[in-house]
C-alpha cells in the first residue's frame, strides 16, 4: 500500500500510540511499525491493543499511502496460542503489509496458516551474518532486520549476498546487549526483554573493574545515529532504515523522520533541525561507533540532567510544524469529461494502485467570456492541501465553447478524494487457514523412564576432569586452538563420552572463521556442535557437522521445536525463562534438554564495559592472569564475571543457577526431558568433577548462596 519510490530506500517509524502513528505518517515515512495486544516487544507502550484501533490505524496507513508492519516480536508461550492465533487472523484479515517475528515457532505458524503474510525477522533473533540471512529465508522470511551492532562494512557485505531484503537501525537506543540474547532483566526483577518487558536494569549504576573515574554507567551506551550514513546504505542496497522509540513523544519520531527523509531526498539535515533531534532525545548525545567500527569508551553515555532540561516546552512546540499538515506522497491522475451543456460532468481520479475514483458533478455550461482552460482546471483541482494527494498529471475532454466553474470543480474534487481515501482504506484480506498442514504441534515425545543423562559444557580445556563416569556428552570451545581441541577430544573419547564443540553466541565478523574452526575440529573427529545463532544452521548442515541448539535460541514452545527440528537439528537445549511446570508440558517429537547449573549468562556485547578502564583490555588481561577477573559491579556491590569470546564479552551472573535438587530422583517422563545439562565458567577442575560426580552419583547437597533463576519463578 505503500505510495514511495521502490528506487529509494525505505523510512521505517515506530508508532507506539495513535499521536505517534500521525506524526509518522505526516512528517514523511514510508513506514509505520506498531504492536497489538500483549505479543510486542513494546508491550509498555501503549499500542493498539483494540483490534478496531488496529483496524483503524491500518485504514489511515493505507489512505495515506503508508505501509503497516505489525510487531509479533515476542516469546510466545503454548498457553498463549490462542492470542497468537487471533491476533495473526487479524492481521490477515485487515491486510497489513508485514508482520516482524522473533519466534521461530510462531514464524513456522505464520508460513503454514498464512502464506501469502509478508514475514520480517525480527532483530531479536540476532541476525548479523550472511548465514543469518540466509536460514532466515529458509524460514519463510522476506526481510531480516540485522542486529544495531554491525559495522557499515559488515552490513554491506550481509546485504550483497542476502537473499532477502535487510533492514538496519538507523536511530535511537542502544542495548548494552545484542537483541535477542539478554536476560539480565528477566534474572533481576522476572520482566523479560525477549517478551517485550524489559526493566532496563543496564541503565542502573555499574561500574567496570579497575575504573576510578567515578563513571558509573559502564552497562549504558548513547543512542544511535546513522542518519548521515543513510546514502552509503541506499548505496548497498539496505532496504529499509528503522527509527527506533515506540515509547518515545511524538515530536521525537517527527523530528527523527524528517531528519531521515532529508538526508535521503536531499543529502543534507539542516543544523537546526539536527540539534532539535539532539535536544529531544539524546544520553549525552549519539554514537556511530558500531557503523564506523570505532567502538570503546566514546560509545557510553547516560540520561543526565542537562539533556531532559533540553527537552522544553518550547523546543517540543517547535516541532509542531513538522507534522501539523498531510504528507502529500500519493500521486493523483485526473480526468475531467463535460461532453455537453445536457449532461453532467464526469471527473475520475486514479493513485496508479488499481484505485480509480469517478464522479458526476453539475452539467457544464456555456462560456459567456472565458472559454474552458485546462490549465485553470488543473489548478483548480491541484488544491489538494489537507490531503495526502498531489496533482501528478491532468487531462480534460471538453467540447469546446463549455465551462464548469471552481465551484463545480471542487465539489467533484472533494467528492473524488473522499471515495478514493474510501477505496484505499479497504482491506486487502489475506489468506489465513488455521487447519493447514504443520500449523500445530508434532505429537508428543514419549521419553525414557531412567534419570536424565548428563551433558556438560566446559569454558576451557582445563577444567576437564581425570573421570567423567556417567556424562554422555561434553562440550569444549570450538575456538580453544587446534592441539589444545585435539588434545581433549582424545581424552574425552578415552573416556567414552562424546567429544562435541559450542560455537559462540556472537558472530560478528567471524562467520568464515568459526567455518575453518569447525572443518578443524571434524578433521580430529569432533561431529558435534552446538550453535546459539541460526547464522550457522547452513554452514554446518554443508559441511555435514550434528547440530545441537543451544540456550541462545530461545525455544520457548512446542512449535519452536518442531521448526528447529525440520530446519536440520538433532536436539534443542530450552529456554531459561521457561518454568519447570512450562518445560513439562511441552509437546513436539524433537529431542530436548536444560541448563540444570551453572553461572546465567545474562548479557552479550559487542561493545565490552572494559573499554572504560583506564587499563584497557591487556590491562585487565593481566589482572586476570595474576588471579582476578574482569566484572562489572552493581551500585550494591555484587561484582558481575565478564568472560571474553572472539570479539564478544558475556556478563555473567554472580550468583550461581542450580536446580539440582529439584530434578533429582526424577526420570526423564517426569520432567519431559531427554538429557540435563551442567554449564562451567570459572570453576576449577576439581569443582567441575565434584560438581559432576555428585549428580551421577545423587550424593550433592543443597548449595549455599544459590539461584534457582526462572525455573520457578518464570518471566512476565
Amino acid at each position: 500500500m505503500s505510495s514511495f519510490a521502490k528506487d529509494k530506500i525505505e523510512i521505517l517509524a515506530p508508532a507506539g500510540s495513535q499521536e505517534q502513528l500521525v506524526a509518522a505518517v505526516r512528517s514523511g515515512a514510508d513506514a509505520v511499525y506498531l504492536g497489538a495486544g500483549g505479543l510486542n516487544a513494546r508491550r509498555n507502550a501503549e499500542n493498539f491493543s483494540d483490534f478496531s484501533r488496529l483496524r483503524e490505524a491500518v485504514g489511515y496507513c493505507h489512505a495515506s499511502g503508508v505501509e503497516v508492519h505489525l510487531t509479533a516480536n515476542i516469546l510466545v508461550r503454548d498457553d498463549e496460542w490462542s492470542s497468537a492465533k487471533e491476533l495473526i487472523s487479524e492481521a490477515c484479515a485487515i491486510g497489513v503489509d508485514a508482520v516482524i517475528v522473533q519466534d521461530a515457532g510462531l514464524a513456522r505458524y505464520i508460513h503454514a496458516a498464512a502464506p501469502d503474510l509478508v514475514m520480517h525477522a525480527s532483530t531479536q533473533m540476532s541476525l548479523h551474518t550472511a548465514g543469518g540471512a540466509i536460514a532466515a529465508a529458509e524460514m519463510g522470511f522476506k526481510r531480516a532486520v540485522l542486529s544495531r551492532e554491525l559495522s557499515g562494512k559488515e552490513i554491506s557485505e550481509i546485504t550483497a549476498v542476502s537473499p532477502i531484503e535487510t533492514e538496519v537501525f538507523i536511530h535511537g537506543a542502544l542495548c548494552m546487549c545484542v537483541s535477542g540474547q539478554c536476560l539480565f532483566s528477566a534474572v533481576l526483577g522476572g520482566r523479560s526483554g525477549n517478551r517485550g518487558l524489559c526493566a532496563q536494569p543496564c541503565r542502573l549504576p555499574f561500574r567496570v573493574t579497575g575504573d576510578k573515574s567515578g563513571f558509573d554507567g559502564c552497562m549504558s551506551l548513547k543512542d544511535m545515529s546513522h542518519i548521515e550514513h543513510i546514502p552509503a546504505l541506499e548505496a548497498m542496497g539496505v532496504r529499509s532504515i528503522k527509527i527506533e522509540g515506540r515509547m518515545k513523544r511524538p515530536e521525537y519520531v517527527a523530528a527523527a523522520v524528517t531528519a531521515c527523509r532529508m538526508m535521503r531526498d536531499e543529502g543534507e539535515v539542516p543544523a537546526d533541525l539536527a540539534q532539535k533531534l539532539t535536544a529531544v532525545f539524546s544520553r549525552s548525545g549519539f554514537t556511530d561507533g558500531y557503523f564506523t567500527g570505532k567502538r570503546g569508551r566514546g560509545m557510553f553515555g547516560t540520561r543526565t540532567k542537562e539533556d531532559v532540561v533540553s527537552a522544553s516546552s518550547s523546543l517540543l512546540g517547535s516541532i509542531h510544524p513538522l507534522y501539523k499538515n498531510e504528507y502529500q506522497r500519493i500521486p493523483l491522475e485526473m480526468k475531467l469529461t463535460a461532453a455537453d451543456v445536457d449532461s453532467s460532468a464526469l471527473l475520475e481520479v486514479s493513485d496508479g494502485e488499481g484505485h480509480l475514483a469517478a464522479v458526476t458533478g453539475d452539467k457544464p455550461q456555456h462560456a459567456a467570456k472565458t472559454p474552458f482552460s485546462e490549465e485553470y482546471a488543473a489548478r483548480v483541482l491541484g488544491k489538494t492541501g489537507g490531503t495526502p494527494y498531489f496533482l501528478a498529471g491532468f487531462t480534460s475532454e471538453v467540447a469546446q465553447g463549455l465551462t464548469l466553474p471552481s465551484s463545480a470543480l471542487s465539489a467533484m474534487k472533494r467528492e473524488a478524494l473522499g471515495k478514493l481515501d474510501s477505496l484505499r482504506r479497504e482491506p486487502k484480506a489475506i489468506c489465513f487457514d488455521d487447519t493447514a498442514e504443520n500449523a500445530s504441534p508434532s505429537e508428543r515425545r514419549v521419553f525414557a523412564d531412567g534419570k536424565p543423562p548428563l551433558r556438560v559444557i566446559f569454558r576451557h580445556a582445563g577444567q576437564i576432569p581425570d573421570s567423567l563416569e556417567g556424562v554422555i556428552m561434553a562440550y569444549i570451545p570450538l575456538e580453544m586452538g587446534e592441539q589444545a581441541l585435539a588434545d581433549a577430544a582424545d581424552r574425552l573419547r578415552h573416556m567414552k563420552i562424546i567429544p562435541a564443540v559450542e560455537a559462540p553466541r556472537g558472530l560478528f565478523g567471524v562467520e568464515k572463521q568459526i567455518e575453518k574452526l569447525a572443518v578443524q575440529a571434524q578433521k580430529h573427529g569432533i561431529d558435534d556442535i552446538m550453535i546459539h545463532n541460526i547464522g550457522l544452521l547452513p554452514i554446518m548442515k554443508n559441511i555435514g557437522m550434528t547440530i545441537h541448539g543451544g540456550f541462545g535460541l530461545n525455544v520457548f514452545n512446542s512449535r519452536s521445536l518442531d521448526g528447529y527440528a525440520g530446519m536440520g537439528m538433532a536436539d534443542n537445549e530450552l529456554s531459561l525463562e521457561l518454568t519447570l511446570g512450562q518445560i513439562a508440558a511441552l509437546g513436539s517429537s524433537q529431542p530436548r534438554g536444560m541448563i540444570i547449573r551453572g553461572n546465567i549468562p545474562m548479557m552479550i556485547t559487542r561493545n565490552c564495559p572494559a573499554a572504560l578502564s583506564p587499563m584497557g583490555c591487556r590491562g585487565l588481561s593481566k589482572q586476570m592472569a595474576d588471579g582476578k577477573r574482569c566484572s562489572v559491579t552493581d551500585r550494591t556491590g555484587r561484582e558481575l564475571p565478564v568472560l571474553c569470546r572472539m570479539g564478544c564479552s558475556e556478563i555473567f551472573n554472580p550468583v550461581m543457577m542450580s536446580v539440582t535438587e529439584n530434578v533429582a530422583g526424577k526420570s526423564c517422563d517426569e520432567l519431559s526431558l531427554d538429557w540435563v545439562t551442567m554449564t562451567f565458567t570459572t570453576e576449577s577442575r576439581e569443582e567441575c568433577a565434584a560438581m559432576i560426580g555428585g549428580y551421577i552419583q545423587g550424593t550433592l547437597s543443597r548449595e549455599k548462596n544459590i539461584t534457582s533463576g526462572m525455573y520457578f519463578k518464570g518471566v512476565q
